[in-house]
């Protein structure tokens, strides 16, 4: 799987014991600054939590390693779009704009580039996810060449599995600790409203051949959606607020969805032959400024005016408080990191770039990026912040891998450690 993160405190091998317990009876647990209280005496085990977490109980991170080639250097990636880190630690980076991987080793050395721009054996056209395999080695499905290519743990072609064409996304291939490969597409009829159905996990059989489908938690949320047609009635595209609420899964290790509810802060935990366990949390909500709402409906007419140019505003207002839960990630450990809403900052107009002509309004706002962690039981760990413009990947334990921008926009491979209080 190409995201993970991890609890931050000694609680973390506590908690994933009791993950591994079963079901207990009602009852409550610490968290880092917060308790969690259960109930399984119905058909699912409610795991609530109350309140704000206290400022002094925020983790943070302190980096440990990064890797970030200057503006001229032509040498090592420039542009990072898939990621991933393999059981040894090592970090293997594609990079779009090269259409190349770049292995490195614990230290940041550089241990090899691989592949090149094509459609030959161990050639790439796109990267649409990674997976580490048991051998250290690397699978990578680039929709473009229509295929699953395979890797040596020395970055050496091995083969590659033909893919069905006609649909790409990021984050496309996926696996967990069975080793199994799943491709991440629609696997339900659209219903009313959607291009495409829902989406969720094919399995992935030797040489290519697609297996059995599988389909997340249903968690209906109330979309505000705006929709935009063509004048000649050929095209179509929707978009919706940023801050409206949203459905998100990622796929656990353990082979079972985790599936949020961002309108509301509900996670669903389908543990295979155990109850659900249903996360609901409850704390402030965070307000959108006037204006701040304001230019995030003028990028949304921008939007939609590139496919009907007349579009003028037919859908509802912006909301005027953020949805609680904006994504879901299942870490490599198993541990559950909800990013959730934070009060925007104004970005320094040193970072502001220029508007281009006829392109898209500038955004003067940015959320900081924070999220809470939870054991696979529904277990409170704690809540985390991340530096500015950083991108989670891949963590285990305390340590955490980033893509980290700076001020010009360059992308850097990052290590770091969580802080204990």
């Amino acid at each position: 799987m190409t995201h993970r993160v991890p609890a931050v405190i000694a609680l973390v091998a506590a908690a994933m014991a009791a993950a591994c317990s079963g079901d207990s009876g009602p009852g409550s647990a610490a968290g880092a600054g917060l308790a969690t209280v259960f109930d399984s005496t119905g058909d699912t085990v409610v795991a609530r939590v109350d309140g704000d977490v206290p400022a002094g109980a925020i983790r943070s991170l302190t980096e440990v390693l990064r890797i970030a080639p200057s503006m001229d250097d032509t040498s090592l990636f420039s542009e990072v779009t898939d990621f991933e880190v393999d059981a040894a630690n090592r970090m293997w980076v594609y990079d779009y704009q090269g259409r190349r991987l770049f292995l490195f080793d614990t230290a940041g050395t550089l241990v090899r580039r691989i592949g090149r721009q094509g459609s030959g054996p161990g050639e790439f056209r796109q990267g649409n996810g990674m997976v580490a395999l048991a051998d250290t080695g690397i699978a990578i499905l680039d929709s473009q060449n229509a295929r699953v290519s395979f890797f040596t743990s020395a970055g050496d072609f091995r083969t590659s599995w033909p893919v069905p064409s006609g649909f790409s996304t990021s984050n496309g291939l996926i696996s967990d600790a069975s080793r199994s490969l799943y491709l991440r597409r629609p696997v339900t009829p659209p219903r009313e409203g959607e291009i495409l159905g829902r989406m969720g996990l094919v399995r992935l059989q030797d040489g290519g051949a697609f297996g059995d489908s599988l389909a997340p938690p249903d968690l209906p949320v109330q979309r505000d959606t705006y929709l935009a047609v063509s004048p000649d009635g050929n095209g179509r595209s929707s978009t919706s607020s940023s801050y409206a609420p949203n459905y998100f899964w990622d796929w656990h290790p353990g082979g079972f969805f985790v599936a949020g509810q961002g309108g509301r802060f509900e996670l669903v935990i389908a543990r295979p032959g155990q109850k659900p366990v249903i996360v609901r949390r409850t704390s402030a909500s965070v307000p959108i400024p006037p204006d701040e709402r304001a230019e995030e409906k003028e990028r949304i007419t921008f939007s939609m005016r590139q496919t009907q140019p007349g579009w003028t505003w037919n859908g509802p207002e912006i909301p005027e408080s953020k949805a609680p839960v904006t994504g879901v990630t299942v870490t490599r450990d198993g541990n559950i990191w909800a990013r959730v809403a934070t009060p925007s900052e104004r970005i320094p107009d040193a970072e502001l770039p220029e508007r281009r002509e006829k392109g898209p309004p500038v955004r003067h706002y940015r959320s900081p990026v924070v999220y809470e962690v939870f054991a696979p039981d529904g277990r409170f760990l704690g809540r985390v912040a991340l530096p500015p413009r950083t991108i989670l990947v891949q963590a285990d334990g305390e340590v955490v891998w980033c893509v980290s921008r700076d001020a010009d926009d360059l992308p850097a491979v990052v290590r770091y450690r969580v802080e204990s209080e």
